[in-house]
This record gives C-alpha cells, structure tokens and sequence, in this order.
C-alpha cells in the first residue's frame, strides 16, 4: 500500500509544478516574488534634480511587453489571527515653487539686440494664460565700400527683424473638455541687399547714397487667431474628437495680401478587434481656403520699365492687379492596431485640388500605411512606409524660405508620395542609431531662380519642378546621464528631373536648383552641476548649384555656390534660478558663405546677455 500512496504524492506534486515550468519556458511570462520582512516606512529619500527634457517615446519604437499570469484558489487555514493596524500616512513633498514671468535681454555686434518676455498663469487644475514677446534683429553692414570707384564687395546694410507678440489661454470643462485660443501679431522685415556697389553702378549707373533704402524693403506683417477643442475622454469605446480653426491674414510691402482660413479636426473610436486586439479607427479633416490681392503702387527697386509702366497710376486698368481664390480639402481616414507583435497604421489620403486647379478641382488619392515591428527584445525596430500628400506653397510659406522672393510671386502645390524604410538600432540606454531610406516622386516641387525683370539681380521668383528623390541618412545619439549629449546625422540626396531638353541628338535632363548633394551635422551639449550648460554645433552643406552659364560655343555649364560650412556656440552659466547670463555666437569660422544667390552672409555674430526671474 506504501507504493501507491508515493506514487500518487510524486503525481500530485509533478502536475502541480507543471505551471511553473511552463511559466520559466515562457519568456514573456515574469515568475517573481518579493518578500517584506521589515516595518514599511514611508520616508521619500532627497535626490539629485534629473536636468534632462521631457521626451515623447515612439511608439513605434518600443513594443509592451506581454505580462500574463494564472491564479490558482486555494483554502489556507490558520489559527492565528493578526491584529489590525492603522493605515499609514505619508507627508506629500512640498509644491516646486513656480514663477510667472521670465526676461531675456542681449545685444551683439552688428547692431543685433535681442529681447524676449514671458508672463503665465500659475499652476491651476483647469486653465492657464499668459503673453510671450519676442524681438530679434541686426543692422549691420556687408564689406567695405571705397571712396575711390564704386566696391565689389560692399553691399550696404542687410538687415532683418523679427518681433512676434502672442496672447494665449486653455481651460478645461468638466474635466472632459478643453478650450484653447491664441491671438498673435508678427512683423519680419528685410531688404533686398543683393547688389554690390559696383553693380549698382554698371547697372543703373548710380551711386548707394542716391537709392532711398525704403525703395528695395521687403516687410511682411501677420496676424493670427487660432481656436480649438478637444475631448480629454480616452478610454475604448468613447468617441473622441478634436477641432482647431486657424485665421491667419498676411499685409505686406507692394500691397499684397493674403487671408488665409484652416480647419483641421479629427474623431477617434477605440475598439476591441477579435475580442483580443485594441484597434483606434480615426477620421482626420482639413481645409485650406487662399484669398489672394495684389494691387500695387510700386516694385521693390530695379524693377523693369515694362513691369513700372502697368502699375495702377500709370495704367487706368492695372493689369497686375490680381484675385485669386485657391482652396485645399483632405480626408484621412484610417486605423490603428496591434497585430502578432506588428504595429499597424493603415488609411488614404483624399485630396480635392482647388489650389493648382482653381474653380474646377481635381481629386488625388495617396497611400498612408506604417507597418512597424520590433525584434530581440527591442533591439532592433524596422518599419516600412507608404505615404503620400499635398502641401500648399502660399505667399506666407514661400517667404519665409526665401524672403527675398519677388511680389505676387506664382504659387502651386507640391505633390509627393513617398516609400520609406527606417531602422531603429537601440544599442544600449545611452546610445541610439538611426538608418533610414526614402524614395520620394514629387510635383511641383518648390525651388527658386533670379527674376530676369529685375536688373539688379537681387530678386528671386518661385519655380516647380517635377522630379524623384532618393534620400539616404542617419542619426546618432549619445547620452551620458545629463552630463553629456553627442548628437550627429547626415544626409546624401540624388535628383532626377522629370523635365528634359534635347541638345543636339542627346537628351539631357534640366538642372535643378538649390537642392544641395548632402548636409551633415555634428552637436555636442554639456551640463555640468547644472551651472554651466553649453552647446557646440557643426555643419556642413555640399555644393548648390543655383544657375547656368553659357558659353560663348553656346555650352551650358551649371553653376554652384560652394561649399558651406559652420560652427555655432551657446554657453549658460546660471548664477542662481533668477538670473543667468548667456554668450551665442554664429559662424565662429567667419565664412563669408551665400545661401542664396548674390546674398552673402555675416562672417561672425556674437551675443551677449542675461535671462532674469522677477521674484513674486
């Protein structure tokens, strides 16, 4: 009988360890168990303050681990029984102190003052206002003339100026809602300072002292009010939703304008896909409406006399004088789901061209697809894209890539669907590498040349071009703790225009330009003790070809703006939480370098300042 009775124990006890060898196989599954065998204490121990910003992890980047666990019931009788005790109290941390205003004040060679101030609302659970202001600016001249003959190197003063004035304020309804606005006015005002002496001289026959520096202004005033809403409820099952409008109305020199209204909203539902996998359905909307004036009483300086001679005083029916309307409408819809440990984001993007095809429109559908997985424990992410869009070239946007365009310059919209496959390598916490490739098929892609109605040669007019673009690059992060931050990344892009010419029996494809071969940079943050905080920047930008040349054979040869280069330095040192004092310098190695054609740059901009808290 002793037999049976062992053999039926040693069975009781192999079918109860069968979970648990299941669980140690099992890799996903965590078997861990903590014992207490002391008096808890509810002591928050002081610690080092963590100097690092705040990130927003990817989730495409990390994949959650799966945690499941089985519970077995089981009747344990005890004679003995505890006695009760009182519930522990722990004594919260005193609130950080917060201030509601902030000053920043600086000035630098080249007559460049700097002035930013902030004032907010302190902490509330449910909204929050305040005004920030901000100014930057320089007024210092290019090169050096000579009293002797007209200078190929002076080009007078090149300023720029850029003050930005906002009202903001959030509240929160019923702790579901959200209510925001902001009312804001911005100026950016330059000149078009790309014409030395001596052009001036052999072009027009004038000396800098007889042109009027009002003449040849490019100022650009904006204002802006935006408005929004949004549902705070995210659990699954609850429709969400989100709607912002944007009015944004744009006067500028030669009396162009632009009233420009967008809406933009989106509704979300989560729901359960197979009683198993969490899926969110989204349907995201937007319109853009372009209302465009131009009625102008005169050009910026130089302009052509055939271009003069149709302004509204010289001619009864002003033929530059423009309407136009251009609209732009999106539908996205599309999903979100976890699938077998694969991230998926899948939909289509709907557009109704009303901006390159006015009063008609034309429908164009473009991919939205994302397809993201980790492996080896998340040490390797690859994700694959499909995507495709629509982006507005308005007056607003293309100045602010080049402010040196001409007015009523034309616009378009820039097509593009783009293949993309990236790689996420994270090697260790302190270091990240990322690899990525894109394939690019565009329309109308923004560019630039000189507008040949101007004779100085300073002003610029838009042009679109049809081509394909390969973009091949990377990133790498090293962290150590917050003491030390090295950043680099690069890109290597290769063209092909779409548009062609034959030159004798060959065809060849027409330049494109402004569209660099590679650019590249290297930054290097430092903070130590939290004192003294410091940021070393490198950059490098390859050959731009900008224009043709044509020889005297009649061979055209393409020409580049060199090769730029760079190093910018900012150092902090912070006296106490008050006041700080600050040192910035651009372009330490005083390269006279051009980024646009005729338009050469500082050689070195130097800042000094402080940053101060009012006490309150």
């Amino acid at each position: 009988m002793k037999t049976p009775i062992k053999i039926t124990a040693f069975l009781v006890v192999a079918l109860a360890s069968l979970p648990a060898v299941k669980a140690q196989r099992d890799s996903n599954v965590y078997n861990e168990r903590v014992v207490v065998t002391s008096r808890y204490r509810p002591v928050v121990e002081e610690t080092q303050k963590i100097n690092v910003a705040p990130t927003i992890t990817d989730t495409v980047a990390t994949m959650p681990k799966s945690f499941t666990y089985d519970i077995s019931t089981r009747r344990l009788t005890s004679l003995y029984e505890p006695s009760r005790i009182k519930a522990a109290r722990i004594i919260g941390e005193p609130a950080t102190r917060l201030y509601n205003n902030y000053i920043k004040l600086g000035f630098g060679n080249y007559l460049s003052p700097l002035a930013e101030v902030y004032f907010n609302s302190l902490r509330n659970d449910n909204k929050t206002y305040g005004i920030r202001a901000t100014h930057s600016s320089s007024w210092g001249t290019i090169g050096k003339s000579d009293p002797e003959k007209p200078s190929a190197d002076y080009y007078g003063q090149a300023p720029f100026s850029l003050t930005d004035i906002t009202l903001f304020g959030k509240l929160i309804t019923n702790k579901h809602h959200q209510l925001s606005a902001d009312l804001g006015y911005q100026n950016d005002f330059n000149r078009y300072y790309g014409f030395s002496d001596s052009t001036l001289y052999s072009v027009m026959g004038l000396v800098r002292d007889s042109v009027k520096k009002p003449s040849y202004r490019a100022s650009y005033n904006t204002l802006s009010a935006n408005f929004g809403l949004k549902t705070l409820n995210t659990d699954v099952r609850a429709l969400g939703y989100e709607a912002n409008v944007n009015v944004t109305d744009l006067f500028a020199s030669y009396n162009q304008n632009e009233f420009n209204i967008n809406f933009d909203g989106n509704m979300h539902y989560g729901f359960i896909i197979a009683q198993k996998y969490k899926a969110i359905a989204y349907l995201h909307i937007t319109y853009n409406g372009y209302i465009n004036d131009f009625n102008p009483t005169e050009l910026p300086f130089g302009a052509d006399s055939a271009l003069l001679a149709l302004l509204p005083d010289q001619a009864p029916l002003a033929p530059l004088r423009s309407h136009t309307y251009l609209g732009l409408y999106k539908a996205n819809p599309y999903i979100d789901f976890i699938f077998s440990g694969f991230q998926i984001h899948g939909g289509a993007v709907i557009m109704l061209d009303g901006y390159n095809h006015p009063g008609s429109g034309k429908v164009h559908i473009y991919p939205d697809a994302t397809v993201s997985k980790s492996f080896f424990n998340d040490l390797i992410n690859a994700t694959l894209e499909a995507k495709g869009n629509m982006d507005a070239n308005s007056w607003n946007h293309i100045r602010t890539i080049n402010p040196y365009i001409a007015p009523n310059s034309p616009v378009r919209a820039t097509s593009h669907y783009d293949l993309a496959a990236k790689v996420r390598l994270n090697l260790s916490k302190k270091i990240d590498l990322n690899l990525y490739g894109m394939y690019s098929n565009l329309n109308d892609d923004l560019s630039f040349r000189l507008d040949n109605r101007y004779h100085l040669n300073n002003v610029f007019t838009p042009i679109y071009d049809s081509l394909t673009r390969i973009k091949l690059g990377g990133s790498f992060v090293f962290l150590n703790d917050e003491m030390l931050r090295l950043e680099a990344k690069g890109n290597y892009y290769i063209y092909r225009n779409k548009k062609t010419q034959f030159i004798g029996d060959k065809q060849v494809e027409l330049p494109l330009f402004y569209r660099p071969s590679f650019d590249a940079g290297v930054c290097a943050m430092v903070n130590y003790r939290d004192k003294v905080i410091g940021r070393l920047e490198l950059q490098l930008l390859g050959r731009t070809p900008y224009s043709v040349a044509t020889a005297a054979d009649g061979a055209d040869s393409t020409l580049y703006l060199p090769l730029r280069y760079g190093m910018n330095l900012e150092v902090e040192y912070r006296h106490n939480k008050a006041l700080s004092f600050f040192l910035k310098a651009d372009n330490l190695l005083f390269q006279r370098y051009f980024y646009w054609e005729n338009y050469p740059s500082y050689r070195g901009l130097f800042l000094l300042g402080l940053t101060y808290t009012i006490p309150n």
